[in-house]
């Protein structure tokens, strides 16, 4: 059993590959055993006066993002806090938590893959399974639900994810052609329209897609214009964020992600 102020996600996947129990003092108890199975959330145990460490917050679900999108690029803390419309303080604050869990070097560059993982246990968009999907090249139900298929890489607009988006950019999975697709759309309007607009599916077999508010606004402002080199005509969400979609799934998405690096577009940071 390790008990530890903060046990990142690679170590949680050695721990539990290895058959060991553990406790995360910030919130999270895993136990096994015969006839005992426990993976829960805990009361956090973390005293209030031990320095706060990690991807805290929002700003910082936002910071680790943008590091992430280039990771070899040094960014200050004036240039984050524009590229992100935060104060100066926030971001250096963020910074100070990320650089005392290891997960940023003294340089601000990110520390991979343990910035990865780390985001991705944070990475819980709000999603819901719709009846129709539009079609990219529609006309007026297009406008009201805010595609922004015009000057893809310059606006903002649902952006194509997960399976889909991941086989669009040569990863090794295997989709039928009628796969339901999974996009992220900008804010929470955008979603109740979409599902006033596209129905509700209230069964599996009703599913025609999926639509998620994207956990940051990098998501659908830094959208990826595939039409030049692959089929697929909708906009596709940068790989990073593909990528956290299918971290989700600690089976078959830590398989793909292993064999996945992208080629045309982005960095592999896994």
């Amino acid at each position: 059993m390790v008990v530890a102020d903060r046990i990142t996600a690679e170590a949680r996947s050695t721990l539990n590959q290895a058959g060991w129990g553990w406790l995360d003092l910030r919130g999270h108890l895993r136990l096994t055993g015969p006839g005992l199975f426990i993976d829960s959330d805990v009361p956090v145990l973390v005293g209030p006066e031990t320095d706060r460490q990690g991807i805290i917050g929002r700003v910082g679900i936002e910071l680790a993002a943008l590091l992430l999108l280039d990771p070899a690029r040094r960014i200050g803390v004036r240039a984050a806090a524009a590229a992100l419309s935060r104060a100066p303080s926030s971001i250096s604050e963020t910074f100070a938590a990320l650089r005392g869990a290891g997960l940023v070097d003294e340089d601000n560059k990110p520390v991979l893959p343990a910035l990865f993982w780390e985001l991705a246990e944070h990475w819980k968009p709000v999603s819901r399974d719709v009846a129709s999907v539009p079609a990219p090249d529609g006309g007026r139900e297009n406008a009201a639900l805010r595609l922004g298929m015009d000057d893809v890489e310059s606006n903002v607009g649902w952006a194509l994810t997960d399976t889909v988006a991941a086989a669009a950019y040569g990863a090794p999975v295997s989709i039928r052609a009628d796969h339901p697709p999974d996009f992220y759309v900008p804010d929470q309007g955008t979603l109740r329209r979409s599902v006033q607009l596209l129905g509700t599916a209230t069964t599996a077999t009703m599913r025609a897609g999926r639509v998620r508010i994207a956990p940051v606004p990098l998501v659908c402002a830094r959208r990826i214009d595939a039409t030049e080199w692959s089929d697929e005509k909708w906009p596709l969400a940068n790989p990073l964020f593909v990528a956290l979609d299918l971290a989700q799934d600690p089976g078959r998405g830590a398989e793909i992600l292993d064999g996945w690096t992208p080629e045309t577009v982005g960095a592999r940071v896994w």
